[in-house]
């Protein structure tokens, strides 16, 4: 049994003597390991247990990812080559015409590409008679062409295989694509000249080679690559566009 301490710093068992017997009547008995005076006559009072404070540490704190900010807020970097701050524009509707453009016609694009896509300059006869008159024929008489026929018109008329040439000949690869000859009719001096051009192959007329601009006559032979052309001319002595337009205005 556990002994307790009375006033006078006397140790006894309480279960024994009510009261210190070494000091008498009437003394506090004191609970030693509580620490209290109890009146004499009382229970011992055991230890009062008690609990130990739970330590209540500081709440963690997550440590940010290095190189981020905690407070920072995040921002959404642009796509590149695109502006944020772009105004964005609203195409028109389909056949919308702004006020004061007059609306592009097929016959006004027509004359258009007419004028300036065939890239050409107008003749001295087109442009005093209105159209570009024809002044003599070409015909195939030997070659892959063979029994077709060609306009010469006034001023320099180009040979060759392109789309672009005043006189086109197809199916002969012997023939330059551009400017393998040229015919020309002089309205002043009622005239006609085969002109050398670009092309690889000797042009040649009623068999002779062609180097410089040679006089071109009625039913003379042009001859280069596959192709042998005859010449038929309109204008001569006999008739002129010039002649024609005069007697027409008498």
């Amino acid at each position: 049994m556990a002994q307790i301490e009375c006033g006078r710093g006397h140790l006894y068992d309480p279960e024994k003597h009510p009261t210190c017997p070494y000091c008498g009547g009437g003394q506090k008995i004191t609970v030693a390991s509580a620490g209290r005076t109890a009146p004499l006559g009382s229970r011992p009072v055991t230890a009062v247990q008690r609990t130990a404070p739970v330590s209540v540490t500081a709440p963690q704190k997550t440590a940010p990812l290095s190189g981020i900010s905690a407070t920072a807020p995040q921002k959404t970097a642009p796509i590149s080559g695109i502006s944020v701050t772009a105004p964005q524009k609203t195409m028109p509707p389909r056949g919308y015409t702004p006020v004061g453009v007059p609306e592009e016609t097929a016959s006004s694009r027509g004359a258009s590409i007419s004028a300036t896509a065939a890239n050409k300059t107008v003749g001295m006869m087109q442009s005093q008679m209105g159209f570009d008159p024809v002044v003599g024929w070409l015909a195939c008489v030997a070659g892959p062409s063979r029994g077709k026929s060609y306009t010469v018109r006034g001023g320099v008329n180009s040979i060759g295989r392109s789309e672009r040439m005043d006189i086109v000949i197809t199916g002969d690869l012997k023939i330059s694509a551009e400017n393998h000859a040229r015919i020309s009719y002089s309205e002043k001096n009622n005239r006609f000249s085969l002109l050398p051009g670009e092309g690889r192959n000797i042009v040649y007329l009623n068999d002779e080679e062609v180097y410089t601009p040679m006089p071109l006559n009625a039913y003379d032979v042009i001859d280069f690559g596959e192709t042998k052309l005859l010449f038929v001319p309109l204008c001569g002595q006999r008739f002129t566009w010039k002649t024609e337009e005069t007697d027409g205005a008498v």
